[in-house]
């Protein structure tokens, strides 16, 4: 179970930074893991960013909140940003576990739990022993013509049993994001914010944003995010 968001086009990172740990701390939304306890996500932080044109991805076991690491990105300029904030359902909690995961030149966060034996190519190797990492190996699996929202679709279709399969998948100029869930509606339920200058897409609506004109998404939702023109595409190709 995770926090995870992605934002595209020129906003304020430290802002962004900032929004992403008061959702890691449990210290903004209220919903089914928090009604009556605290339900902080500190086993481990990662990142995906563009730079010099190329996708960058790093990960970290401390909690975000704790990692003072987390402040050498407040400076970056680029036009991507990817934050996962990792509460282990399945898997231990060691840097191999930590999200974003990166194989075939994608970069990939899950926040849920899925509970099939999925199957993959050979060749994808995991290296830790979560479920999250090898919903990705089968989700870019035999890609004939590439990824798309139709894959996808019928992927996750072939998902039985599960709480959330909520996924962002990107190589840095596009990014799939995928709301999918059989339970928990607050917790799960994506929240997509877009402006003229950035787009934005969330765990839960990000406080110094608030006041945006915030949508919730649908369950199994599939967006299409362009970096370049930050323009979202809901469940093309699927009608």
């Amino acid at each position: 179970m995770c926090r995870m968001l992605i934002a595209a086009g020129s906003f304020d990172i430290s802002a962004i930074i900032d929004d992403f740990i008061t959702m890691a701390m449990d210290q903004n939304e209220k919903h089914e893991n928090n009604a009556d306890k605290e339900f902080r996500h500190g086993d481990g932080w990662g990142i995906v960013y563009m730079q010099d044109g190329r996708m960058q991805v790093r990960t970290s076991l401390a909690a975000c909140y704790e990692d003072d690491a987390i402040e050498t990105y407040r400076h970056l300029e680029t036009p991507l940003c990817v934050l996962h904030a990792r509460k282990g359902s399945k898997g231990s909690v060691n840097l191999e576990n930590v999200h974003p995961f990166q194989a075939s030149g994608y970069a990939f966060c899950h926040n849920g739990t899925v509970d099939d034996d999925l199957i993959f190519e050979d060749h994808l190797k995991p290296a830790g022993d979560t479920d999250s990492e090898r919903i990705f190996y089968y989700l870019i699996s035999n890609l004939s013509d590439g990824l798309n929202e139709r894959v996808i679709y019928d992927k996750y279709m072939g998902i039985k049993e599960f709480t959330g399969i909520n996924s962002i998948v990107t190589d840095g100029k596009t990014s799939f994001i995928i709301n999918w869930f059989s339970k928990k509606p607050d917790y799960y339920t994506l929240k997509v914010l877009e402006t003229p200058d950035y787009a934005i897409m969330s765990s839960e609506i990000l406080p110094h944003f608030r006041g945006g004109d915030w949508s919730r998404s649908n369950n199994r939702d599939i967006y299409r995010l362009n970096t370049s023109t930050m323009e979202i595409v809901k469940n093309a190709h699927l009608a």
